[in-house]
């Protein structure tokens, strides 16, 4: 009973769990389309600055070893500057920003030549995603910013290129279902936000949504996540990740690569990437 969480309770309900999307076509997503017209900016950028314009997250570089967490820095002139979320309320929202930034190489070089630093540059960002993530369909604040981007809300203004996303819970008997369509999809290019948080065993307070990381990349039997508060990607055997948390692989390097939390409890699947 410990281990109960409400993500498991909305499960059993059926709340948020309708039918899991199709995975988006295999190579069509590895890499977003770069604009003919930004080739000459790009041309004067030094090569590892363009790198992490045109790679973001990284996913060109050899993924972390597992327990050897390595930082994710911004696309910038400024040397391993960490895309770190900027306060407790916004782990979304720099999930997101950071997911815009791999899928539009337009967006990651204006963060690159921000007149203020990539740093910056990554702020607005998060405070512009988060003001947008709690707002209702109508554009009218609904949502407490306090309590940080709800599942919904961060659904509704994910970005990966023409990518767009939908929700659903992580809990009972649909939870390995969604975190394996989750692994699929980033196996076939697309990057997935993941909600992590706690149960009973901590408090009625930490069996909800507590906080966000970016599913990146799979290679190998093994998982790539970027953690906001840190600023850095990690490594997590794939099956501990599909567990959800609850049982096999190590405990310990899944808890820190989820912000601190035990357990996967929502993701945002690809919705439309078929089209």
């Amino acid at each position: 009973m410990t281990t109960l969480r409400l993500t498991d309770v909305l499960a059993s309900l059926g709340a948020f769990a309708g039918p899991v999307p199709l995975p988006p076509p295999a190579g069509r997503f590895d890499r977003p389309e770069v604009p003919a017209d930004l080739a000459p900016a790009l041309a004067t950028l030094a090569p590892a600055v363009r790198a992490r314009v045109l790679d973001p997250l990284g996913r060109g570089e050899p993924p972390p070893a597992p327990g050897r967490p390595r930082t994710l820095s911004l696309p910038g002139a400024e040397v391993d500057t960490p895309a770190r979320q900027v306060d407790e309320r916004t782990c979304g929202a720099a999930v997101l920003a950071m997911l815009r930034l791999a899928g539009d190489p337009r967006r990651a070089l204006e963060v690159c030549r921000w007149p203020a630093g990539a740093a910056a540059a990554f702020v607005v960002a998060q405070r512009e995603l988060h003001a947008r993530a709690v707002r209702g369909p109508g554009g009218v604040p609904w949502w407490p910013a306090a309590l940080g981007t709800p599942p919904w809300g961060a659904a509704r203004a994910a970005r990966y290129g023409r990518v767009r996303y939908s929700h659903r819970v992580v809990g009972g008997r649909t939870a390995r279902r969604v975190l394996g369509a989750a692994v699929e999809a980033v196996a076939r290019g697309v990057p997935v936000p993941l909600y992590t948080g706690g149960d009973l065993a901590r408090g009625v307070s930490t069996a909800v949504p507590r906080h966000v990381v970016l599913l990146t990349a799979v290679h190998d039997g093994v998982a790539t996540l970027y953690e906001p508060s840190s600023g850095r990607l990690h490594a997590v055997p794939i099956p501990a990740l599909v567990a959800a948390g609850r049982e096999g692989g190590d405990r310990r390097l899944l808890t820190a690569a989820l912000g601190g939390w035990p357990h996967v409890v929502w993701a945002l699947l690809p919705l439309d990437a078929r089209g």
